[in-house]
């Protein structure tokens, strides 16, 4: 396990030391002066308000006064308020419900500013601006305005605006994030200072706003399991591998994923997917599961029982984690921990019939035949058509020497397709290597099925 950990750590290194190292050159830029924030997702022309940009695709003639602009925007919305209102606490209101004025969304915080570089365009390069709270070279050319704390998004943004004459300003520094670096950005600015999606659009307008993101990544993830129920695993894992470049929060691709990936044999990317999916929700029980299953294609047993452990803690009910902590415990002969667990996925689920079948396999293998044909019959009461139940009922009674039952079955799980003369041999080799083994002497009708 220590060299698991350490080729991971290697593997996610490269990636972090450029996340920090982008991040100090954010920091030192700032160190020299008093500064405001800005992100952006692509590298624009102008740092600009969205009234000075929507003119502009019109008008042609520089400079333009967006501030007289503006003023005739806020009188005519007024008419609009229930009753009347500062054009103060307008202006920001209009800019939260995004309409058209001569603000500039900044934020007195750099790791915030980060993030809107980073958000919503992975496939361009972005930039965070750096701009002095008032110009050194003109302290007219704009005006910096606080919000108030009624915009409870205003709040979360640490948001300040900036406006100006010409709708425009020209920024004092201005640090450049490549493209192939801002998802490594936004998972460190999530995972250690809490600036995410949902942090920063922190109400209802915000998933309005971010809907074609939330629809994509929805649209992206049913089409995954769609395929993965075809066991078209390869399209599935592309599919929800768009799902989480749309949504990097979301929990049930990595853990889909996780499954898809296990599905074809890949089981350490599905650990890594369950592993992102556990730090996303510590409380994601199908993510335990799916790594306890992982873990055990590996051999690593004991970490997958430990997987369906914490499952288990996180919720006693979960059948499945029962039934495959059962599995696991068989496979390292804890056989009363085995029946334990099978015990209770049956009285969680008395239609299980696999747990029934394999808890008789426990109790054969621990010599309590009797309680192994109970739960054998019991499994053929729930699934008549299951031709591996009646070969293993039919061992049992092998070894009880209830010779017609034996046949009987036998012949039953025969004439339903099982390969009862490959199974036989596979276990003990051939009729004469059973009857030295065992001390049992089989009918000769019997031992002519087995051959």
């Amino acid at each position: 396990m220590e060299t698991q950990a350490e080729d991971k750590v290697s593997s996610e290194r490269p990636d972090l030391d450029k996340v920090l190292e982008k991040i100090t050159e954010i920091a030192k830029a700032s160190a020299t002066g008093d500064y405001i924030y800005r992100g952006e997702p692509e590298c624009y022309d102008k740092v600009s308000s969205n009234l000075y940009r929507e003119y502009k695709k019109h008008i042609e003639a520089e400079p333009l006064n967006m501030m007289d602009l503006q003023t005739e925007i806020v009188q005519e919305a007024s008419g609009y308020t229930i009753e009347k209102m500062d054009p103060n606490l307008i202006l920001p209101e209009l800019q939260h419900y995004g309409g058209k004025t001569n603000l500039i969304d900044f934020t007195i915080d750099y790791l915030v500013a980060l993030f809107f570089a980073c958000d919503g365009e992975t496939k361009k390069p972005g930039r965070v601006i750096l701009l002095r709270r008032q110009s050194e070279s003109d302290p007219k050319a704009y005006e910096v305005v606080t919000p108030p704390r009624t915009i409870r998004r205003a709040e979360a943004q640490k948001s300040i605006f900036v406006q100006a004459e010409k709708g425009f300003v020209e920024p004092d520094k201005v640090v450049c994030i490549p493209a192939d670096l801002k998802l490594a950005l936004l998972d460190y600015l999530d995972k250690h200072h809490g600036i995410s999606t949902q942090t920063i659009y922190n109400d209802l307008l915000g998933f309005i706003d971010k809907w074609n993101i939330h629809e994509s990544a929805y649209m992206a993830f049913y089409k995954g399991f769609d395929c993965q129920k075809r066991g078209e695993y390869d399209k599935a894992i592309a599919h929800y591998t768009q799902s989480i470049v749309s949504n990097p929060h979301n929990l049930l691709a990595y853990s889909n994923r996780a499954a898809a990936y296990r599905a074809k044999g890949e089981v350490d990317l599905a650990i890594q997917d369950c592993d992102k999916a556990i730090e996303l929700n510590p409380g994601a029980l199908d993510a335990y599961i799916n790594r306890g299953n992982a873990y055990s294609d590996k051999g690593e047993v004991d970490l997958a029982i430990q997987d369906y452990t914490t499952a288990i803690a996180l919720n006693p009910e979960d059948v499945e984690a029962h039934y495959n902590r059962a599995l696991a415990y068989y496979s390292k002969d804890r056989f009363d921990k085995a029946i334990q667990d099978y015990t209770q996925a049956i009285e969680l689920n008395p239609e299980c019939r696999a747990a029934y079948n394999n808890r008789g396999v426990v109790y054969s293998r621990i010599v309590e035949f009797d309680k192994a044909i109970q739960d054998y019959t019991q499994a053929i009461e729930l699934n008549p058509e299951s031709a591996e139940v009646y070969n293993n009922r039919a061992y049992t009674c092998l070894y009880q020497k209830e010779w017609e039952n034996a046949k009987a079955d036998l012949t039953t799980a025969k004439e339903m397709g099982f390969n009862i003369v490959e199974f036989f041999q596979n276990v003990h080799e051939s009729v004469e290597a059973f009857e030295a083994k065992t001390r049992i002497k089989l009918p000769e009708d019997i031992a002519a099925l087995l051959r």
